[in-house]
């Protein structure tokens, strides 16, 4: 009876103290794409002003098969401490410290890289202290194609998609939407950041068709796909998250335009010289005699004006000189 008295008193004590400081993770899975920033939330019981430099935070990293933790970052006497901070997060991961006056304690993480997966350790000290585990989950698809052609000496046309993601995808290749995979050459190669740089090369390519590249991520169970036709340069049809391809289109188009619009000019230059040659040649037969005369076109006859001291031609109208010397 008093040993049963006895584990219950320990039992309530230690809930007591538990109580009186708990951390909490609103969520215990976070999953962010390469690249991008992420940030994983831990919780307390939000201290009281003077409390803040008895607090200790600490944020530590258990890497995928990897049994020692690393130091992401720590914070202990009222500030941050970066020199204890392992040297893969410098300058990428950071605590937001203005949210601890708030009981949260979040971890930041810009530019995340496929290292960073793994599992994260939320550790906090302030009279009690708790924990929490954080999983991190990385992805990488392949969002971004770039396409370009190649003709050989031969004049044999070839179309190759390459793109960078992670883990491996599979590359089919389709004409005028039928699986033309057969005639494909695909290599894969890792990256220094462990992704994978995917290069597919479809070669025998007909100018009169269209062909597709579709990276297929089944661990995402994505599909990213660029369409794209030869005529003398790759058209890429379709873009959606892939880079803008370059090509001579662009440069051909403004030469002819250029072109185009100096040939304009010249040929408006011509007909304003014919049409003013013309115009002395009237104005001449006009005035054969001595005299000013006026060329009225409603009578179709040329008349003096003495009056005038130049001699003016009217082609239009008689009150309208087109052309006078």
């Amino acid at each position: 009876m008093v040993g049963t008295q006895l584990f219950l008193f320990i039992l309530l004590d230690s809930q007591i103290i538990l109580a009186l400081f708990v951390v909490t993770a609103p969520k215990s899975i976070y999953t962010a794409q390469y690249g991008d920033t992420v940030e994983m939330i831990c919780n307390f019981p939000v201290p009281k002003e003077d409390d803040l430099r008895k607090l200790k935070v600490s944020w530590k990293h258990v890497q995928i098969n990897q049994a020692e933790a690393r130091q992401v970052t720590i914070f202990s006497n009222g500030r941050e401490d970066v020199l204890n901070q392992e040297k893969t997060y410098k300058g990428r991961a950071s605590l937001v410290i203005q949210e601890l006056k708030n009981g949260a304690a979040i971890l930041n993480i810009t530019e995340v890289k496929l290292s960073d997966a793994g599992t994260y350790l939320c550790l906090l000290q302030l009279g009690g202290s708790d924990y929490q585990e954080i999983t991190l989950n990385v992805q990488a698809s392949y969002s971004r194609i770039v396409t370009y052609s190649n003709v050989s000496e031969e004049h044999d046309i070839s179309l190759t998609c390459e793109s960078v993601g992670f883990p491996e995808a599979e590359v089919y290749w389709k004409k005028d939407g039928v699986n033309v995979s057969s005639s494909v050459n695909t290599s894969q190669t890792r990256t220094t950041d462990g992704l994978y740089k995917v290069i597919s090369t479809l070669k025998g390519v007909d100018v009169n068709h269209y062909y597709q590249c579709e990276f297929w991520n089944k661990a995402l169970n994505e599909m990213t796909e660029a369409s794209l036709k030869h005529s003398g340069h790759v058209e890429l049809l379709t873009h959606g998250s892939n880079y803008p391809q370059k090509n001579d289109s662009g440069h051909h188009s403004h030469t002819v335009i250029i072109i185009s619009i100096i040939g304009c000019i010249a040929i408006l230059l011509i007909v304003m010289v014919i049409l003013h040659l013309k115009k002395r040649h009237w104005c001449f037969k006009c005035f054969k005699k001595k005299g000013t005369r006026a060329y009225h076109q409603g009578s179709g006859k040329c008349g003096f004006n003495r009056k005038s001291p130049y001699l003016s031609c009217y082609l239009l109208s008689p009150d309208l000189a087109l052309f006078s010397r």
